[in-house]
């Protein structure tokens, strides 16, 4: 089994990826994490250009359509059933209901989706945090990929898993499985 970190849209330096890659292999035991290369210019040229992706975003909303760009992640990236693939996006995303997602993940699926940008301070008007910036992301990302496996929404504030509607959520919880959650065993 094996997790790939894909950043897609995301201007995260190697040294922020690889120390998510470490978080999130201390909570998913046994599972190899890979960081995939960041997109680059010629790449960004390619999503510019890419139809399916572009179709993602709401002009009326101004922002993206999650569940659209889980299918392009799935299409593009094409996971095998051994390989979890978490694209790694710095955009504002909604999904059904929601106003805004923080991310998304196909529910016992191979692909999920953070979304950076309302994880940072700057995006409420506040100065930059990056340490707490990072804590948020990791917690975001080892949620979604829960998901993946097969977990669902914990009702204890403090799990990874619990459904997080606001910032407040995400600094409440830690970044590892509570008791209940950590008893799945992730394959």
């Amino acid at each position: 089994m094996e997790i790939v970190l894909q950043p897609v849209l995301a201007d995260l330096d190697n040294n922020t990826l690889n120390n998510l890659g470490n978080d999130i292999s201390r909570e998913f035991e046994n599972i190899k994490v890979t960081v995939s290369s960041a997109t680059n210019n010629s790449n960004l040229m390619q999503l510019k250009k890419d139809i399916t992706f572009q179709s993602s975003f709401d002009n009326h909303r101004n922002q993206w359509y999650s569940p659209k760009l889980l299918e392009w992640i799935l299409d593009n990236f094409k996971p095998t059933r051994r390989t979890k693939i978490l694209g790694i996006l710095d955009i504002d995303a909604y999904s059904g209901g929601f106003d805004f997602v923080f991310g998304e993940a196909f529910y016992t699926g191979r692909v999920a989706a953070i979304y950076l940008s309302r994880l940072r301070q700057e995006f409420y008007g506040l100065d930059p945090n990056p340490s707490l910036f990072y804590e948020r992301l990791v917690k975001e990302a080892i949620h979604e990929l829960g998901h993946v496996f097969g977990l669902r929404h914990c009702k204890n504030s403090r799990c990874v898993m619990y459904f997080s509607t606001s910032l407040l959520d995400i600094d409440t919880k830690r970044k590892n499985f509570c008791h209940d959650s950590a008893k799945k065993n992730f394959r």
